[in-house]
């Protein structure tokens, strides 16, 4: 499809002429206990009309349609919007929302989010580099083993080959790339291994383990298998292998991939190695009663990196052209982690006393992510410092404050940008983790209105998560992997989500978006846009940073 016919596309969203509605509501369930909630989406005004919920031949709650919440605006392109609360229903199983003379299956049930970490779990798996055990493509990069180090030299800092080899085969790809990363495979351990601290009874099962360890810990040995490789010795930490060229080189499976670019770039980096060490502290917790050898290393690789980010200065990353890979500006947060999982370790006064000083340094990020991981370090330092529960109270005031906004009928935590689906989980998660650290039941209640947003509650409803099990699932992954195996299905995958309509546009001659993807133009606003298309990298890819993300949530929400 021509670029101008996507643009002429983009314009159209505002133009919703048919009366017709549309309820969105979390397809894959709610919890019996929990808050529940549905959205009616209309372009007439439905007040005064009735409603009912039913089980079976059973009617166990009804009532009317009340005032329109918000009108058309950045949340939502119709004129008339109704939010209905169904929280008193506790009845397990399938019930129905009737309305309409149409009728909605809604599941409620103790425990509704578990199953579908299996899922996610598997794509990760899929996600692996130079692994007989990966699944949906036969392994490739196999020559990382053997990649040359590239460094920084001169005064002007460029990138220039060495005379040393290292091996950094393994590790997991970081999106639909073939780029690997220090930063985002120990943010992918890191949340992984917390979802098996705070809730390790869920992850009791092995389906593609090969070793004595269930799924997840296997996994996670995995990505730490190459953490560890990238921890060469104290003067060299590869921080990223490949380069922008890798996009150059047009859509091939691994065992194809002839890019003789897959280089080590190495440096001394603060917020990488501080990420890595938090990590192993936290391996070296999960391990110890299933590899007290490899436990006692990790704490080892823990305390000497955190020692190396406390040391070194300096903030790299490679950057060519246009493209700049994971640009974490700030140390200072990874640095409060990695000193919070020491301290509860290790027990040490040591790691008591740099979490004084670094959480005045990590400070407040208004965001959550890779780069802004600023709110669960708060949460790790907060049982030893009061001033970083401050911290991370004032951020979820922050988040809460745009979430109950009169105008935002989806109660997302914050703006729309590229990947705010992610953050949504970081503020989700980081809600749950405050009430857990204080004894209060705060902001927790922020995580089910993500949930809900990210299985149907939303303006497309649609279930970001890709899954045969949910009805109106994504389907078009941008995935090298799936794209050119088009019988394959990709399971687990959670896409990047809605984006802002500016960035949208600033991309969009990137992609070539089919007639199907386009039907849902009618539900983007002027700030919003999905569109489930195996071209927009922008909402469709995946990454494992989003994955763990995901994981680390539905792990707290089963609890």
């Amino acid at each position: 499809m021509k670029t101008t016919s996507i643009i002429f596309g983009l314009f159209i969203t505002s133009f919703i002429t048919a009366q017709e509605f549309f309820v969105r509501y979390n397809q894959v369930g709610y919890k019996t206990l929990g808050k529940k909630s549905l959205i009616i989406n209309s372009s007439y005004s439905m007040n005064d009309k009735s409603w009912s919920i039913s089980d079976g031949d059973s009617v166990i709650l009804n009532g009317v349609v009340k005032k329109s919440v918000t009108g058309k605006g950045d949340h939502t392109n119709f004129q008339f919007n109704y939010r209905i609360d169904f929280s008193s229903v506790q009845n397990n199983g399938l019930i129905h929302f009737n309305f309409e003379k149409k009728s909605y299956p809604i599941n409620i049930d103790p425990d509704p989010y578990t199953k579908y970490i299996k899922e996610i779990l598997r794509y990760l798996r899929q996600q692996r580099s130079a692994s007989y055990e990966s699944i949906d493509r036969r392994p490739g990069h196999f020559c990382d083993s053997s990649a040359i180090i590239y460094k920084q030299v001169g005064k002007k800092k460029e990138w220039r080959e060495t005379a040393l080899n290292v091996d950094v085969s393994g590790g997991w790809y970081d999106a639909g790339d073939y780029l690997k990363f220090s930063l985002t495979n120990a943010y992918t351990c890191y949340q992984l291994l917390r979802a098996y601290e705070e809730n390790s009874q869920i992850f009791n099962y092995k389906i593609y383990s090969k070793s004595h360890l269930n799924d997840l810990l296997d996994e996670v040995k995995f990505g730490l298998n190459f953490l560890e490789k990238c921890y060469v010795n104290d003067s060299t930490f590869v921080f990223q292998v490949g380069d922008n060229r890798d996009h150059e080189l047009g859509d091939r499976l691994p065992e194809n991939d002839t890019n003789p670019y897959r280089h080590a770039y190495s440096a001394l980096s603060r917020s990488q190695m501080a990420f890595a060490s938090a990590s192993f502290a936290v391996a070296s917790r999960v391990f110890s009663s299933v590899d007290s050898i490899r436990a006692k290393v990790y704490l080892q690789k823990s305390m000497e990196l955190f020692e190396m980010s406390r040391k070194h200065k300096g903030i790299h990353w490679f950057e060519k052209n246009h493209e700049v890979f994971y640009a974490d500006k700030s140390p200072f947060d990874n640095i409060l982690l990695s000193a919070s999982e020491l301290a509860i370790t290790t027990r040490k006064k040591y790691y008591e006393e740099q979490i004084q000083y670094y959480s005045s340094l990590a400070g407040k990020g208004y965001w959550a992510s890779w780069s802004d991981f600023n709110m669960i370090a708060h949460s790790r330092a907060g049982k030893y410092c009061a001033r970083s529960s401050n911290y991370l109270i004032s951020e979820l005031e922050y988040f809460e404050k745009k979430a109950t906004h009169v105008n935002n009928i989806w109660m997302v935590p914050h703006d729309y940008t590229w990947g705010s689906l992610y953050s949504f989980f970081g503020v989700a998660s980081a809600g749950i983790l405050h009430d857990n650290l204080l004894g209060r039941k705060t902001f927790s209640y922020l995580a089910q209105e993500v949930i809900d947003y990210t299985f149907g509650k939303n303006n497309w409803g649609a279930s970001f998560l890709a899954s045969k099990n949910i009805p109106n699932s994504v389907q078009n992954i941008y995935s090298q992997t799936y794209k050119l195996q088009e019988k394959l299905f990709p399971i687990g995958a959670i896409a990047e989500g809605p984006g802002d309509m500016e960035g949208h546009l600033s991309n969009v001659k990137w992609f070539s978006l089919s007639k199907e993807a386009l039907k849902s133009e009618k539900f983007n606003t002027q700030k919003v846009v999905f569109y489930d298309d195996d071209s927009d990298f922008q909402t469709m890819e995946t990454t494992i940073c989003g994955i763990a993300d995901g994981i680390f949530l539905l792990s707290l929400m089963s609890k």
